[in-house]
């Protein structure tokens, strides 16, 4: 589970931004939202929302996760000398274009907690280094300052077994070489394996999870629970497709993941039932269905494992094509002690005031986002003063009063000034055309 997570200087996150799940009083309110992942048992929130007008910068914190997951995942695949395609530094500030981005979180793995800290720019990894506790106090797994190379990387003391010392350029982090290395040190490999099990779903974007659909019980898991909310759906059935794409039918110089992917993909087939009104069924193919039942069929399988594996969700507009109840019952199957047995988490972002309910989120759980003159700043509910917003107050209404700052600023007087002198403007053209076509004749 993701504990905190700390960004500096990436796209309008100017400044540093702390987003903390952490719980700082844990009997005040809806413990069944809090999980204890670590063995020094520091409280955890399993979900946690961002609210904030458009352009705000909510999808700029999520999509610093997905940056700090390339760095730690992918940035082993760059050359010698190629850029660093995620430093999308703050460009409204001559001190920030070129300065280093940050990224610093704290995670709780195997029931430890851990800190991981990278520093880079377009060129290369200024700093990195990964700490963790044994026990109350932090010890040292490695550290990289700048100018060092992978013969001066330090390790400290409690860094055990395995090949330490693993090549990488100054445009690799250390993690994404030696995480993927069969040598290094099973901490190090688990490490790397939690940052792959994060699942990012940026605004409109779907994630298919193929090969978990192999299982006939899951299709069957799946096809259930579409009938238990209200699609229309009654049955969900796999087809094998007669016409498969063979590797060789591809065009050469495909990358293997992506041939995989094409392959993969024109596997199956879904077709689902619906009721017809003289009795019997009728095939609906997949492309037939709602956004909204296509969303919901493509997310339940990564649910289910995330659930069963204690995975990190992260979404971008929740909201997205679905209806307020459905986003509701998300974030409950995620806060539920009984669904959510091995500290699954969603961090989300969302404009659904609805969900802003004391039923359904904590003080801490509530995040806004807000932008002053370019640059991002995010807060949460929790900050404000506890003798005001009680545990019991009606978030939403509160938010959408503007007692919490976050929202849109709407000039409305401007905006029906332009629109009238648009319409003066057209008018003109439609005279002009008239008095020319009437000429004309």
């Amino acid at each position: 589970m993701i504990i905190d997570f700390t960004i500096k200087n990436f796209r309008s996150l100017k400044d540093e931004q702390l987003l903390s799940l952490s719980v700082e009083n844990p009997k005040t309110h809806l413990l069944e939202n809090i999980s204890y992942p670590s063995n020094d048992k520091v409280g955890v929130l399993k979900t946690a929302g961002l609210y904030g007008a458009n352009a705000s910068g909510k999808s700029n914190v999520l999509m610093a996760f997905a940056a700090l997951q390339w760095l730690v995942i992918d940035s082993g695949d760059l050359k010698e000398g190629e850029k660093i395609p995620c430093y999308e530094p703050y460009l409204l500030s001559d001190k920030t274009k070129t300065a280093p981005t940050t990224f610093e979180i704290e995670f709780a793995n195997k029931g430890l907690r851990y800190v991981y800290s990278v520093t880079y720019d377009r060129q290369k990894i200024i700093q990195e280094s990964l700490d963790f506790y044994p026990s109350r106090q932090k010890a040292n797994i490695f550290k990289r300052d700048e100018g060092d190379t992978w013969e001066t990387v330090s390790f400290g003391g409690l860094y055990k077994g395995g090949t330490k010392k693993i090549p990488f350029f100054e445009n690799n982090t250390y993690l994404s070489k030696a995480g993927n290395n069969a040598a290094a040190a099973d901490m190090i490999r688990s490490i790397y394996t939690y940052f792959r099990s994060i699942t990012h779903i940026g605004s409109g974007q779907t994630i298919k999870m193929l090969n978990l659909f192999e299982h006939e019980s899951l299709v069957k898991i799946i096809s259930d629970l579409l009938c238990s909310v209200d699609t229309g759906v009654k049955k969900v059935s796999k087809r094998a497709n007669k016409n498969n794409i063979l590797p060789h039918e591809l065009p050469p110089g495909l990358p293997e993941d992506v041939k995989q992917a094409f392959i993969e993909d024109n596997k199956y087939s879904f077709v689902f039932a619906h009721e017809k009104e003289e009795g019997g069924v009728v095939l609906f193919k997949e492309n037939r269905e709602s956004d909204g039942t296509r969303k919901l069929f493509n997310l339940l399988p990564m649910l289910i494992n995330g659930f069963l594996n204690g995975y990190i969700m992260i979404m971008d507009e929740l909201d997205n094509s679905f209806h307020p109840h459905i986003a509701e019952l998300l974030i409950k199957l995620f806060n539920d002690p009984l669904i959510n047995k091995n500290n699954a988490q969603l961090i989300f972002s969302t404009h659904n005031i609805n969900l802003m309910t004391p039923n359904l989120f904590r003080r801490d759980q509530i995040w806004f986002a807000e932008k002053t003159n370019g640059a991002t700043s995010i807060y949460s509910l929790d900050e404000f003063d506890k003798s005001n917003v009680k545990t019991s107050s009606p978030f939403g209404d509160w938010y959408d009063e503007g007692r919490f700052g976050a929202l849109p600023k709407i000039h409305y007087a401007q905006i029906t000034k332009i629109f009238n002198e648009v319409q003066k403007h057209h008018m003109k053209v439609d005279r002009t055309l008239s008095s020319t076509v009437n000429g004309a004749e």
